[in-house]
């Protein structure tokens, strides 16, 4: 009986308030530094991959999904899965090379990029702990709502691309997509805690599901934050050049 409750939380009816066992902290604590070894080797692996040129975003696109694809079909338990972690997290750092260089090219101080990582961090942070924090199984409801968003999100875009091609949609597009996300961010956690519970310490596979969450946050900031960046700069430009032909 004791063994049962040391994997489950030992909740407080009066205040409402829920505790997480140690197992289940000691899990979470893995997860995170997991997840942020994930992202240094991303980082690091975003700045080499450029050398590759053109190629680098398709390579690395290629590399993370066939590392996803191993990693699902390698055993819980493995050693191999956490060599096909570490190999997500490079080729994912190597898609990004490309939108990282377009990116510092048109802010060459990297003040830009900079408010966009610590933004994803701090939205990840924020609502990530928060479902941890929050009453067991009170968040679970947002991955079905996320699922239904992405998936009416995948048929906006492809019509988008074929047949409307508006920047009013593909902003829409971005900021539901942000959303979704925030979602899966809240839903992801609280399922690693529920399977932590149940004695599930799979911490490679955790790792993964919170690294591709926040991934796609941080994307969708940057694509955010360049495109009103884009806007603002050809709102000055139309400016400029109708300031001139007064002039003249």
């Amino acid at each position: 009986m004791s063994e049962k409750r040391d994997y489950y939380y030992s909740s407080s009816s009066s205040s409402n308030v829920t505790t997480l066992s140690r197992p289940v902290r000691r899990h979470l604590v893995n997860v995170y530094l997991t997840l942020a070894a994930m992202c240094a080797i991303a980082t690091l692996s975003s700045q080499y991959g450029d050398q590759l040129g053109m190629a680098g975003s398709s390579l690395g696109s290629a590399g993370a999904v066939g590392s996803v694809l191993g990693f699902r079909m390698s055993p819980v338990g493995s050693r191999r899965r956490w060599a096909l972690l570490g190999s997500y997290a490079l080729f994912s750092g190597i898609a990004l090379s490309t939108f990282i260089t377009f990116f510092l090219q048109w802010d060459p101080s990297g003040s830009l990029l900079f408010m966009a990582l610590s933004s994803a961090a701090l939205i990840f942070l924020g609502f990530s702990l928060s479902a941890v924090m929050a009453d067991r199984r009170s968040m679970l409801y947002t991955g079905g709502m996320a699922s239904s968003v992405l998936s009416i999100l995948i048929w906006v875009s492809l019509a988008n691309t074929f047949f409307v091609r508006s920047s009013s949609i593909f902003s829409v597009e971005l900021y539901a997509g942000l959303l979704a996300f925030i979602g899966f961010v809240m839903y992801d956690t609280q399922m690693i805690v529920e399977r932590a519970s149940a004695g599930i310490l799979d911490i490679p596979g955790h790792s993964m599901e919170l690294f591709m969450d926040l991934y796609s946050v941080f994307v969708r900031i940057a694509n955010i934050l360049l495109k009103k960046e884009m806007e603002r700069d050809n709102r000055k430009k139309r400016r400029t050049n109708n300031r001139l032909q007064r002039d003249y």
